[in-house]
Parts: C-alpha cells; sequence; structure tokens
C-alpha cells in the first residue's frame, strides 16, 4: 500500500519538480502541500499523511517547528535533507532519532524510506529547497550522510514513541549557560543564576530549580557547591542502557551487536518517568537547589552517547522544575549543541579580553549562519574591572550586535574569589556587593519574577565550609 506524503516547503517549483517525479512511485501518493506554517498545521489535521517532507519556511527557526510537530504528530514520520552549511547541525537532528539527507535529494532516497516498516520509529526533517543547478537536483549519487539506516532498518521497538512521556507539562524556563572559551567564570555565573532563580518566588510560588553539569568530562559545578558528585548523569545513562538492552534482549537481539544508529530508534521508543529524576540528583541545603552533576570519573563521560543526552533533556523538559539551567562545556560537541537547541535562553559568558571575544564573534556567526534565533542569546562579559582595553560599545559592535541590545557585565569583585574558593555562592553572601547586583540583574533579564522583596534576606546564614582543597582531598 502507498504511503501518503504531504510537502511543506515555500519554494512553489521545488513542490512542483519533486511531485513530477514521484507521480509514478508505487510507494508514495502526494496528498497535498504547504507553504506556510498556518497552512501546514491545517493539512495535516485534514489530510493525515503517514509521512511529512518538511523543508524551508522563511521566518521560521527549523529546530523550534520540527518539534512542535513531533509532540502534536508523534505517529507520523517526518524525513529531510540538509545543505553542505546545514550539516554542522547533523548531530542535533540525528540526537533527535532525525534521519539527516545531505541536499540535493532524490525521490529514491524519499521512496527508500517509505518502503522500511510502517513507522520508521523516528522522526525526520527535510530540507526541499531548489538548488542552484535544478538539473541535477536528482542525480543518481547516493547522497545519504548515513547510508546503511535505509539499507538494514532496524527492527521496530515494542514501544511506540507516543508512549514516550505522558506526565503533563508546566510552564519552564529553560536556559543554557555556554561560553566558547574556558575560564571566563561560566560555571561561576551558572551557579550564581541557579542560586539565584531558587530563592526566588513566581506568582507567590517559590521556583523548583534544576542545575545541570554538560560539562561532562571535566565539570565541577557539584565542587562550586560543596556537593558530592553521586549520584550523577553517569547513573542515569547506566539506567538507561540497562533498560535499552533489556528491550533488544526481549526481542531476540544481541545488544553487543547494535550500531549507534540503532540505539537511537530505540531510545525514540523508551519510556521515562521524569519523577524518577530524583534518583540522579544531588541536593543543596542552604537554598533547595537541585543538581544533575556531571560524572566524577572523567572515563565515565565517554560511555554517555548522543542518544543518552536527547532522552535526558527530553525527560528534563517534562519534568516538574520551573527552571532548568545548564552549564556546558567551552566546546562544539554534541553535549553543547543539544543544550543549546534545548534553551530557551542562552547567556553567552565571555572576558573583555581579545582571544574570548574573538571566539564569541566566531560562535555567533556561526549560529547565524545555521539560522538559529538570537533573540534568545543574552551575551554577558564576566571580570570586568574600571578600566579595559575594549568598551562595551566597542565590544557590542564588534559582535555585530543591535545598539539596543544590552550586554550584562559582572564586575570583578574581591568577593567572587573568596566565594569560588569556599564554595558559598555570592548570592548567598549578606549585604550588598557590586557583582551581586550584577547577577541579580542578569537573573531579572532572563526571568521575570514577584516584584517584593526577594528570599535572599530570609535565608540563614550560610555556615562556614572547609576550604576547597580540604573537601577535594578529605
Amino acid at each position: 500500500m502507498k504511503k501518503s506524503l504531504l510537502i511543506v516547503d515555500d519554494d512553489i517549483e521545488s513542490i512542483h519538480v519533486l511531485r513530477q517525479h514521484l507521480a509514478t512511485s508505487q510507494w508514495l501518493d502526494i496528498c497535498g502541500y504547504a507553504t506556510r506554517v498556518e497552512e501546514a498545521w491545517q493539512m495535516l489535521q485534514a489530510t493525515r499523511p503517514d509521512m511529512v517532507l518538511l523543508g524551508g519556511i522563511k521566518e521560521t527557526e527549523r529546530g523550534v517547528l520540527c518539534q512542535q510537530f513531533r509532540l502534536a504528530f508523534p505517529h507520523l514520520s517526518f524525513i529531510a535533507a540538509c545543505s553542505p552549511q546545514e550539516l554542522m547541525w547533523e548531530p542535533f537532528f540525528r540526537n533527535l532519532g532525525i534521519w539527516v539527507v545531505a541536499k540535493p535529494i532524490q525521490p529514491g532516497q524519499i521512496e527508500a524510506l517509505a518502503m522500511m516498516s510502517p513507522s520508521l520509529g523516528a522522526t525526520t526533517i527535510i530540507k526541499t529547497s531548489q538548488p542552484d543547478d535544478m538539473s541535477s537536483s536528482f542525480s543518481s549519487q547516493n547522497l545519504f550522510t548515513a547510508p546503511q539506516t535505509v539499507a538494514e532498518a532496524p527492527l521496530q521497538p515494542e514501544f511506540s514513541a507516543a508512549q514516550t512521556i505522558q506526565t503533563p507539562q508546566k510552564a519552564k524556563h529553560l536556559i543554557t549557560v555556554y561560553g566558547p572559551k574556558g575560564g571566563v567564570g561560566k560555571t561561576f555565573i551558572s551557579r550564581e543564576l541557579a542560586v539565584f532563580f531558587s530563592t526566588q518566588k513566581k506568582e507567590g510560588h517559590p521556583l523548583r530549580v534544576l542545575a545541570v553539569d554538560f560539562n561532562l568530562d571535566l565539570g565541577t559545578f557539584a565542587t562550586t557547591l560543596n556537593l558530592p558528585r553521586t549520584p550523577n548523569i553517569f547513573t542515569w545513562v547506566q539506567e538507561i542502557d540497562n533498560q535499552l538492552q533489556a528491550m533488544a534482549r526481549r526481542q531476540g537481539r544481541d545488544p553487543l551487536l547494535f550500531r549507534n544508529e540503532e540505539w537511537q530508534e530505540y531510545v525514540a521508543a523508551l519510556t521515562l518517568s521524569p519523577h524518577d529524576i530524583s534518583k540522579y540528583i544531588v541536593s543543596h541545603t542552604e537554598t533547595g537547589l537541585d543538581v544533575l552533576t556531571s560524572p566524577r570519573d572523567i572515563r565515565h563521560s565517554f560511555e554517555i552517547r548522543d542518544y543518552h543526552l536527547y532522552l535526558i533533556l527530553e525527560t528534563l523538559k517534562h519534568s516538574q522544575y520551573d527552571v532548568i539551567l545548564i552549564d556546558t562545556a567551552p566546546d562544539t560537541t554534541d553535549a553543547t549543541i543539544q543544550a543549546l537547541f534545548f534553551a530557551e535562553q542562552v547567556v553567552m559568558v565571555g572576558n573583555p579580553v581579545v582571544d574570548s571575544i574573538e571566539n564569541i564573534q566566531r560562535l555567533l556567526k556561526l549560529l547565524r549562519e545555521a539560522e538559529y534565533p538570537e533573540a534568545r542569546i543574552q551575551v554577558c562579559m564576566n571580570r570586568l574591572q574600571r578600566k579595559e582595553m575594549f568598551t562595551l560599545d566597542e565590544i557590542r559592535a564588534y559582535f555585530q550586535l543591535h545598539p539596543s541590545k544590552k550586554i550584562f557585565s559582572i564586575p570583578d569583585d574581591a568577593e567572587v574569589k573568596k566565594s569560588i574558593n569556599s564554595g558559598i555562592p555570592v548570592m548567598l553572601h549578606p549585604g550588598r556587593s557590586s557583582a551581586k547586583d550584577a547577577i541579580e540583574t542578569l537573573g531579572k533579564a532572563l526571568l521575570p519574577i514577584d516584584s517584593e522583596k526577594t528570599m535572599l534576606g530570609a535565608q540563614p546564614k550560610a555556615k562556614e565550609r572547609p576550604s576547597l582543597f580540604r573537601w577535594l582531598w578529605g
């Protein structure tokens, strides 16, 4: 039986060409096309297709649109191709269980996916914008970025993707703190923001806050709060692996023979409960902040795969936390890319020095080319002194930010160094300081809170902690 295909793309000419090539297909029947987002939603409801070819739509962020479609229609299969420039995001798409096809595409590729079992077991995005040379759009060259995934379709998992998480969602704020250069104070900013949010109220209710350390090999978020690092993310990963392997064995397969792509298929069908998150976190007594820490043993980070991170982030999105704040590594690995796309807001942290400024400028350029919504990004210059080589206006111009775009600055405060070494956050110090005021300003810009006096004053005075080195060695 033919599969019905809905094409979503604002390039009418490409749609017509593709329809002509698929007109005689024995595997696919095009049930319609849409050129606008609103039209796509109507067509999805009216035609109930088996597959959706999602192409480029101007003024729409592709990753966000994909997530919306996936949540509303988890039973559908979405297919997709990326231009050479967009292939930098291949790990992110593949982590979502998305087939990634390089442009230009050929009808045979779509037919190959249609020939697979009734459900692909994964969601896929395809960009169908017309290449410069239309005559070469459908060459016979195999352009799959991972051709073996079509030739060898994995056995379908025993659960459907619609079963993955059923817990009702509550409004939450998803914030990623990132800096493309190490040593700029990114973890310090993450810690202080997490502590600040955990001491605030929204609509009269205290905020539930989770901080996640996505610096998987060298993360120190727990250390900066004098917290233990067991349990941690790797504890959760081990439990995920146990469930995946048990699923494979129930289907008569040997987990040791699985490829990474096949595990991604199984992850799309794995059921995790957000209520189980409590088994993997540690808590900061003074503030009630929960922390999902990075592995204590660096070797454990090598065993954390992209599909583990995707499943963890998907589960966190359905948790009961009001604020989820992710501290990332200064790199562009799969973990960092996933954290950037997971976030509703990103705090880009740097120092007012040449190499840090240049790295941020390069990263902003990369994100712009990938059509990442720049409105999500807040730039923060840490350790700002009274006299710097570059002014904030000069830095703003170099980053090509709009003149109205604020650059948040955290002054070089003597209390900061003391705070880092003692494990007592600046936000818990009695009285006021310039760094404390600056972090509070940044926090309020990220998340509107109740206008009354904050809960910081109601916190008991933090007990003196042993020095950082005594904590590490003792």
